[in-house]
């Protein structure tokens, strides 16, 4: 099936009166594709998701998921058509399995048992195989990051929103969660994520979106949007150092006490 999720012309304020937090907003996720948002801290990325799934009230425009105005769908209408990872840990409260951990996210009406089973083979795509039956608070912060978005994986949703997911990972697990978001959209499904690694992004994304004091402004491949002009725009001094394999990478052109 082919679909997309459609921003169009969006204006979201937390407060009636205060001004708003994203601004004329138009983007479209299409299904089968993974796109990064980018931008600096306080930009409206997180707002941005926040109003794709409810969280937070549109002042004006309107949100299309496969053709139909969101603002017309109950919450778990929503929450079955776009699985959602927020920047915060959500693991806390009691200590849960991984397994019953993950498996807090499967939709009502799927069995037990059945359940169980989704959540068992989410935890081993997610390299927490092993962890299973380990209690969520003898894990590392990057191992709850990967149980919440497994919640999220679990639902198996058309679409996944994902808030800086992988920030607190190391390398080696960056890589793994990039990875698994690009089989995901190989796959079908229509993945949005904010991320604050212009190298990751560059490397895994068919899309990148810039967000700039809350407004969206140059998106389309990598290779057009990474540019030296660009990124010094937003972030200050940065260059645009090398390409390899065709990917673009940045870093910051002060590099004060960097060893050469």
């Amino acid at each position: 099936m082919t679909g997309a999720i459609d921003v169009e012309g969006v204006d979201v304020a937390y407060r009636r009166r205060s001004a708003a937090a994203v601004s004329g907003a138009s983007l479209t996720v299409r299904r089968g594709e993974l796109v990064g948002v980018i931008g600096p801290n306080g930009s409206g990325k997180s707002t941005l998701l926040k109003a794709l799934v409810g969280i937070a009230r549109l002042r004006s425009g309107r949100i299309l998921v496969d053709g139909v105005d969101a603002a017309t769908m109950r919450g778990a209408q929503r929450a079955a058509l776009l699985g959602y990872v927020p920047q915060q840990d959500l693991v806390h409260g009691p200590a849960l399995t991984v397994v019953e951990s993950i498996a807090l996210g499967v939709p009502a009406g799927v069995g037990r048992a059945d359940g169980q089973e989704r959540a068992v083979g989410v935890a081993h795509r997610l390299g927490l195989g092993g962890r299973v039956l380990r209690r969520t608070d003898e894990l590392s912060g990057g191992q709850r990051q990967r149980v919440t978005i497994g919640r999220a994986l679990v639902r198996s949703a058309p679409y996944l929103l994902l808030d800086e997911p992988v920030s607190s990972l190391d390398l080696r697990y960056q890589g793994e969660i990039m990875g698994l978001l690009r089989e995901l959209a190989d796959d079908g499904t229509g993945v949005l994520v904010v991320l604050h690694d212009l190298n990751l992004a560059a490397a895994y994304c068919d899309r990148l979106v810039v967000v700039s004091d809350g407004r969206i402004g140059p998106s389309g491949p990598a290779r057009d949007v990474v540019t030296e002009e660009l990124v010094s725009g937003l972030y200050g001094d940065a260059s645009v150092v090398r390409e390899v394999d065709g990917v673009r990478y940045v870093l910051p052109s002060a590099r004060r006490g960097v060893r050469t």
